[in-house]
């Protein structure tokens, strides 16, 4: 292998080298920004920059066989270390390949120059302080960032972590839509109106014709405002010029909302557009006609990114920050903008943070800064171990904070009375078993990805177990993506023993079903859990509490938003594995709920059919009887006329089970957003309507059971960045033998007619004869749907597998 070397930067040549590694290294990435050349340069100490006046950086470059492999800068903050008493270095403008040597190597050099100096303690990535750009991206890779956020591949995180450095803030980008506004405004709009009144705040957006006092005005805000957040150093006065003469062209007064109180300036809030997919155009270069490209027509960005809200102290706590929020959004309706990124957030500042989540935004971004502190001998003193740095590169294992650990405040701490039952074998107990129980919300990003892995330990030993596709689970959780969620309610929580997740439950409020139902009920679904009650009783009454805080008496499940999705605990049928669309759980699942207090409100039935060629062939002699004595057209529905066929499986869904008991009817969004689901893997005549004259009275849709194609892929369809499962999917799919008809509905004016037996024989017969099901499933059918039930026992089902939904009012 060729030699590695870290060299100090300080040639011309070298001094290009790290500007333009980043295009290397993100060569094919498409959701890589290009940095503004000429701001890197700046940021980077190869061009003055205010900064650095009373400030110091060193950078270095890794080489390897004459190749440049890495770069990173050490960053001398003396303004930080005096205002906080530290002895502090920090490291920034990190790239590296994904090797732990060259990595090592680079904060090797790093540690040595701060060494020198007699400083021991790191912290990082920031370039160069935290009022420029900070942060690791460790969540969120999957969109580009907004302008002036930073961006990085997923193993950046691995590579510091196993060098020893461990967290020491997490902040966050929150998304909104403008979909959200009337919501919000309904909250803020009140509240806002008497700050207003009641201080007499006169709210204005920033003066063109004062445009750089007034930008000069915010910074000396943005300075006072944040003089108490975590490890903040005011801008420096040269500072703040070098800024605001940037701002004052990237900046829009219409974006920017001043509050005055007596004719004093005491709040701002600041927002940018989002210039980014314009700066990726002119690939990061202003000259010679690249600021021209950059700045044009403005308005026809249609996002921005809210930077800043800040109130001076002395007026922090009347209400200023509603005040600018609500003045702003008519601006932001005039501009025409879609969406909005707020950030970045500190996971500390739980003010801001909980504004936000009550406002409807979510996280869609966590950054992460780290810090090591060290001997002077060069070993870790915090109890974390060494890296291995100079031989092999390895880390230990022994360090703090690994990137699945969080420090969300706890909403139950229950200390550890029992333990879980021996009689599981197959879930067995956490190593860390006596740490207290904490339920928490979950919040961010990593949050979200643990509570998608708990099934994996709890089903480790289980054969009949599938694991789900991970972004199938992230997408129903989506509020941009899943409908339910453009007029229901709903959160996840996680149960945790020290650092292992040992549960979860989503809960969730449909305003719809309870002014469908006249009830005030709300819902719990997704539930897992190793087998302990403390835990399983942590998450109920986390989600109780949840649903009482929105006015809820009583609580109903399993059920994962609402019944027309994956819906019922399974009670009966363990011995063979779920069908495409319908749960699975632990046999002591059970015993969890009624423990807890849960009661029986509904039993569903799942059929199996043998798909036997005498059992199509007997039947088929009846329904030929049976159509000559009426005008029942069966017939497979239309894809070629996909919107007008989805219109009319809706009219007649909805008009078959309305006085079913759970039904709520489907938002034309929801019907709309199942519908396309479905197309995607329903193969062609497994779809029918029944029409009489031309009217649809009936449905039926079956499909292919792809949880058999999907079981091997352990619920992932990437490899290694490339999509060799999908591959393995798509060719498993046509392989599939096995079917569920997950829709048999019929108008009650034609039930008993024996429609529903015809649709059930033709699904069969299309099934085995042209596509080569040899079994299937229908289900779920409820436990007192009799006539239903009656005609599917009459075409061969046999009952294999129960589903209970539970409910309980809430204490």
């Amino acid at each position: 292998m060729p030699e590695l070397t870290v060299r100090s930067v300080s040639t011309r040549r070298e001094k290009k080298q790290f500007l333009t590694l980043p295009w290397t290294l993100y060569r094919g990435d498409p959701n890589w920004i290009p940095p503004l050349r000429m701001d890197q340069k700046e940021r980077a100490g190869y061009l003055p920059h205010p900064f650095y006046e009373r400030n110091q950086i060193q950078t270095f470059l890794a080489y390897r066989g004459g190749e440049v492999c890495g770069r990173i800068g050490a960053i001398l903050n003396h303004r930080h270390n005096e205002q906080f008493d530290a002895r502090r270095g920090f490291f920034g403008f990190f790239e590296c390949v994904d090797d732990q040597r060259v990595a090592d190597a680079l904060f090797d050099a790093v540690r040595r120059w701060f060494a020198n100096q007699g400083i021991h303690q790191l912290r990082g990535p920031i370039s160069p302080s935290l009022n420029y750009e900070c942060g690791l991206l460790i969540d969120g890779f999957d969109s580009p960032p907004t302008f002036m956020m930073t961006y990085n591949p997923p193993y950046y995180a691995r590579l510091i972590e196993d060098y020893g450095f461990a967290k020491t803030q997490d902040l966050y980008a929150f998304w909104g839509e403008i979909e959200m506004l009337p919501k919000i405004s309904a909250k803020l709009a009140p509240i806002a109106e008497q700050i207003i009144e009641r201080y007499d705040v006169k709210l204005r957006p920033m003066d063109k014709k004062n445009f750089a006092e007034d930008v000069e005005a915010f910074l000396d805000i943005f300075n006072r405002a944040m003089s108490n957040t975590w490890q903040f150093v005011p801008l420096s006065p040269a500072e703040v010029q070098h800024i605001s003469k940037s701002l004052r062209l990237l900046m829009v007064p219409e974006m920017s909302i001043l509050a005055e109180v007596d004719g004093r300036l005491v709040g701002a809030s600041f927002a940018i557009p989002d210039y980014n997919p314009r700066v990726r155009e002119i690939d990061g270069r202003l000259f010679p006609f690249g600021f021209v490209r950059l700045l044009r027509n403005k308005k026809a960005i249609k996002k921005i990114r809210l930077v800043s809200t800040n109130v001076i102290p002395e007026y922090q706590r009347m209400g200023i920050g509603l005040a600018l929020m609500h003045g702003l959004m008519p601006m932001v309706i005039d501009w025409g903008i879609q969406e909005a990124e707020f950030s970045w957030v500190l996971e500390s500042n739980k003010l801001s943070y909980g504004a936000l989540k009550k406002g409807g935004a979510k996280i869609i971004k966590t950054y992460r800064l780290y810090d090591l502190d060290c001997t002077e001998d060069g070993d870790d003193s915090s109890g974390q171990g060494s890296s291995g740095r100079g031989s092999s590169g390895q880390g230990s294992s022994g360090r703090g904070s690994s990137g699945r650990e969080k420090e969300q405040t706890a909403i139950l701490t229950l200390p550890s009375n029992t333990a879980p039952s021996n009689t599981a074998p197959s879930n067995p107990a956490p190593s860390n078993i006596k740490s207290p129980l904490r339920v928490r919300e979950v919040i961010t990003p990593g949050d979200l990805d643990e509570f998608c892995h708990v099934p994996w330990p709890i089903y480790a030993d289980d054969p009949q177990w599938v694991p789900p596709l991970l972004i199938e689970v992230k997408e129903f959780l989506n509020p941009r993506k899943h409908p339910f969620l453009q007029h229901g309610d709903a959160t996840q929580f996680l149960a945790m023993r020290g650092r292992e997740p040992v549960g979860r439950i989503l809960v969730s409020d449909d305003p719809n079903y309870n002014r469908q139902h006249g009830a005030n009920v709300g819902c719990f679904g997704m539930f897992e859990s190793i087998d302990d009650r403390e835990v399983a009783g942590g998450l109920l009454d986390a989600a109780a509490g949840w649903l009482k805080e929105r006015g809820r008496d009583r609580i109903m499940g399993p059920v994962d938003y609402s019944t027309n999705n994956p819906c019922g605990l399974l009670i009966d049928g363990f011995d063979t594995p779920p069908r495409v669309m319908m749960n699975h759980n632990r046999i002591y699942y059970e015993a969890l709920l009624e423990s807890w207090g849960l009661t029986k409100i509904k039993d569903l039935y799942a059929w199996w059919f043998d798909a036997e060629k005498k059992l199509a062939e007997k039947w088929h002699r009846l329904v030929k009887r049976a159509e000559q004595r009426d005008n029942v057209v069966i017939r497979p529905i239309q894809f070629n006329d996909f919107k007008a066929e989805v219109a009319r499986c809706q009219a007649v869904y909805h008009g078959a089970m309305r006085d079913h008991w759970g039904f709520v009817e489907m938002t034309d969004a929801e019907f709309q957003y199942l519908a396309k689901r479905l197309s995607q893997i329903i193969q062609p005549g497994m779809g029918l309507l029944a029409e009489v004259d031309g009217q649809p009275v009936g449905i039926a849709i079956t499909l292919p059971d792809v949880n058999e194609a999907i079981r091997p892929l352990d619920g992932r369809l990437t490899r290694f960045g490339v999509p060799w499962n999908l591959l393995r999917l798509m060719r498993r799919i046509k392989k599939v033998k096995t079917a569920r008809m997950i829709i048999l509905d019929l108008l009650e004016d034609y039930r008993g007619r024996g429609i529903a037996e015809r649709l059930i024989l033709r699904t069969l017969e299309t099934g085995t004869e042209t596509i080569g099901y040899t079994t299937a499933e229908l289900g779920w059918t409820l436990e007192d749907n009799r006539l239903i039930n009656r005609s599917i026992e009459r075409v061969g089902g046999r009952r294999y597998k129960t589903f209970r939904i539970y409910d309980k009012e809430i204490d």
